[in-house]
């Protein structure tokens, strides 16, 4: 409990304490009582997430200087966990640390061995939750004043829970690394509550399966699936009432505080109310491989068919081309995946026989899917 409590005072006072000098306790009522600013274009994640990765990378035989400079991170970024890291080059990171230590499931095991009292800010908004399903609630309900452009929720399924995360930013492609070590992280979350030995019933990753996929039910001792819609925690609703060892209900709600400030004051990009636009293809991404019909999508939204053509034909948008565009934008990302075959990403985009996918896709590019892999995929790596 001292541990925790000292951590804590540690990061809110970095919170407050920046180059800018440090804020009165009145300039801070004013600000968490502001509306949120705009999200910034580039999205980005707070440092503690990568906590620790310097000497994980460097133990597993990756010059993480080289790796750093690969990926786009300055020289010690890493080091103060309230400073903002660009999300991309946070992805690039593990990618790039995975190719050079030929090791594709580093960062499934860097988010298994990362323990959320190193997570932060948002690590400690879980801690000092009264019980754990607080504790996941809040994770869920917070984790985007940690990172930016992300999804995250906590939806039930009669008596299971799923929590769900995804980056919604279209410019970040490398995700695997950043997906599993994110779902280890969740997961020590609900085993520092629960026990070491709890562990979900099953685990969904977006990606499509890597070489070595064995491992992840090693990790996770949870039966894993691959090519779902979003990237997922699936768990049983038992227990959850339990306290969390650590809960402090007064303090953590100092801590929310200092999370959102940090967030409002240009230290993140994080924007929780995302545009209807970009609520409208995270969702359809995540029905296409159900075939992205309309009537799948205005129940993933929860909102009435007529309800979302008409907000649709407001803003000018054909859902039929809207569709097109992006099975497009997803073909291109999938067929830059070695891993995937062309009837893979046929079902991945809901096309019910390949052939039409490749009818789809010649008119869209004017070449076949296996033409345009050979001209456009990268060199062949370990990840």
């Amino acid at each position: 409990m001292e541990m925790i409590c000292d951590l804590t005072a540690r990061y809110i006072f970095l919170t407050f304490h920046n180059k800018a000098g440090c804020r009165s306790h009145s300039r801070f009522k004013q600000r968490i009582a502001m509306s949120p600013l705009p999200a910034f274009s580039a999205s980005g994640v707070m440092a503690a997430a990568a906590s620790g990765a310097e000497g994980f990378i460097t133990s597993h035989g990756g010059d993480i200087d080289r790796i750093a400079g690969r990926a786009g991170l300055a020289p010690g970024k890493l080091a103060l966990p309230t400073d903002m890291l660009n999300l991309n080059a946070y992805c690039r990171l593990f990618t790039e640390a995975a190719k050079e230590t030929q090791n594709g499931n580093l960062g499934l095991w860097f988010g298994q061995q990362f323990q959320p009292q190193t997570l932060g800010l948002i690590g400690f908004v879980a801690l000092l939750s009264p019980t754990a399903k607080d504790a996941i609630h809040n994770l869920a309900t917070h984790f985007i004043y940690h990172q930016s452009c992300t999804h995250t929720r906590l939806v039930r399924q009669g008596n299971l829970l799923r929590l769900e995360y995804a980056i919604t930013d279209p410019t970040i492609t490398e995700r695997r690394q950043d997906a599993e070590l994110t779902l280890g992280m969740f997961c020590n979350v609900l085993r520092y509550a629960l026990g070491p030995t709890w562990q979900p019933e099953e685990v969904h990753f977006a990606h499509a399966q890597p070489e070595q996929a064995h491992e992840h039910q090693d990790a996770f001792q949870a039966a894993i699936h691959f090519d779902r819609p979003t990237n997922a925690l699936i768990f049983r609703d038992v227990g959850l009432e339990c306290a969390m060892p650590d809960a402090q209900p007064h303090t953590l709600e100092i801590v929310k505080a200092s999370l959102i400030s940090l967030s409002r004051n240009g230290y993140s990009t994080p924007h929780p109310h995302i545009s209807f636009k970009e609520h409208v293809l995270l969702a359809l991404e995540e029905i296409l491989p159900e075939g992205g019909h309309l009537t799948q999508l205005s129940a993933r939204m929860n909102m009435p068919v007529w309800t979302l053509q008409r907000r649709l034909a407001y803003l000018g948008i054909s859902y039929s081309d809207l569709v097109e565009t992006t099975r497009y934008k997803q073909a291109c990302v999938f067929l830059q995946q070695p891993e995937n075959d062309i009837s893979q990403i046929a079902r991945l985009l809901g096309y019910s026989e390949t052939s039409a996918f490749s009818r789809a896709f010649r008119k869209w590019s004017g070449v076949s899917p296996r033409t345009w892999r050979q001209q456009y995929m990268p060199a062949p790596s370990f990840i």
